[in-house]
């Protein structure tokens, strides 16, 4: 994509290497981001998040990051990657940084918006909050973003797991939000093959929920893929108790019982092979 201009004089400005979805950061906003960072004269890299293996997350107008960082990341949207290339004025200044960039650096980074979130107190605003953010990251995980829907899922999840002294009423919002929340994460992780993950989340959700026949379902597409099909199985027929003709549930028991008795033929032989050895 072309260059966008930031700043009128052109000292800061944004390529999109892969446009995002949904609303943008504010001020004050907590964010969160990927990003690699180069001399841009030399293309040499003097930083990465992805080589920390961590993502990092700051405030807007905190003065915690470059100024071209505070212009250029309420452009993006969550899950957009961009280039944004910046003058020393807008990056480290006359000084640099010592040992680690020289002073007047012409700077070029490559940030990808994981997520951002608000500021929320009160029982109300918390339940409000979370309900926002599953929403947006249900749009993403629509939209093909696993990792970024996932991010949203476990932000909206934090406004609230914690969430006590509040109503009863709003504590059943809580408790059902939650589920939902954690089931949604469970799909995230089973797109990203994360199933012990999987596993995890679903329990807690069918913690809060024993009735969930989604619950049981996932939980059984995550032990199916970790081939334990016993714990399969068993769950399915779990969640089955509760609607015995559940046609999910019975497609997923049909092809775990498929998949263990093959699983049991092929172990026999090779059982076999190694006595006659």
């Amino acid at each position: 994509m072309d260059l966008i201009n930031l700043t009128k004089d052109g000292s800061v400005s944004k390529r999109i290497l892969r446009e995002g979805t949904g609303s943008s950061p504010e001020k004050g906003n907590s964010v969160c981001v990927h990003y690699e960072s180069f001399l841009r004269e030399t293309n040499t890299k003097f930083d990465s998040t992805r080589d920390r293996k961590a993502e990092f997350t700051f405030n807007l107008n905190s003065g915690k990051v470059v100024e071209a960082w505070e212009i250029a990341i309420p452009t993006m949207k969550v899950g957009e990657k961009a280039e944004i290339y910046c003058t020393s004025d807008y990056g480290y200044g006359d000084e640099g940084r010592t040992h680690i960039v020289p002073r007047k650096a012409n700077l070029r980074f490559e940030v990808e918006l994981l997520g951002f979130w608000e500021t929320a107190n009160s029982a109300t605003e918390r339940i409000a909050s979370a309900e926002k953010k599953k929403l947006e990251g249900n749009q993403l995980f629509k939209s093909g973003l696993t990792e970024e829907a996932l991010f949203a899922y476990r932000k909206a999840r934090d406004y609230i797991k914690d969430l006590w002294n509040c109503e009863p009423e709003e504590l059943e919002q809580c408790r059902l939000l939650i589920v939902t929340l954690q089931l949604n994460i469970a799909a995230c992780y089973l797109k990203l093959k994360n199933y012990e993950f999987a596993v995890e989340v679903c329990k807690r959700a069918l913690d809060r929920d024993c009735t969930n026949i989604k619950g049981y379902y996932r939980i059984g597409q995550a032990y199916l893929e970790l081939g334990e099909f016993d714990q399969c199985i068993e769950f399915v027929k779990l969640g089955l108790e509760y609607r015995p003709s559940n046609s999910e549930l019975l497609s997923l028991l049909s092809t775990a019982e498929k998949k263990k008795e093959r699983w049991l033929i092929e172990s026999k032989k090779i059982y076999r092979k190694m006595c006659d050895n």
